[in-house]
């Protein structure tokens, strides 16, 4: 759960730049086969996220995924 705070928070720090992109990866594959429902930047998980999720945070997620699976860390 919270899978895109978590990632966003380890992607900002200098330690956590190394396997930046696998663990996005990773924590996303996971996410699915526990079948939690995706992050999309439509806003409803914000909206009804318990600990305040904002969509800026999902949305680095999405970026993030995007840039790993792309070759890059897209910014």
């Amino acid at each position: 759960l919270f899978t895109a705070a978590k990632v966003t928070h380890l992607g900002m720090l200098p330690q956590g730049q190394p396997e930046r992109e696998a663990r996005v990866v990773q924590m996303v594959n996971q996410h699915d086969e526990e079948d939690f429902g995706g992050c999309t930047n439509i806003g409803e998980c914000a909206a009804v996220c318990p600990k305040g999720i904002p969509l800026d945070t999902i949305s680095q997620l999405n970026r993030d995924l995007l840039g790993s699976l792309s070759g890059g860390t897209a910014e």
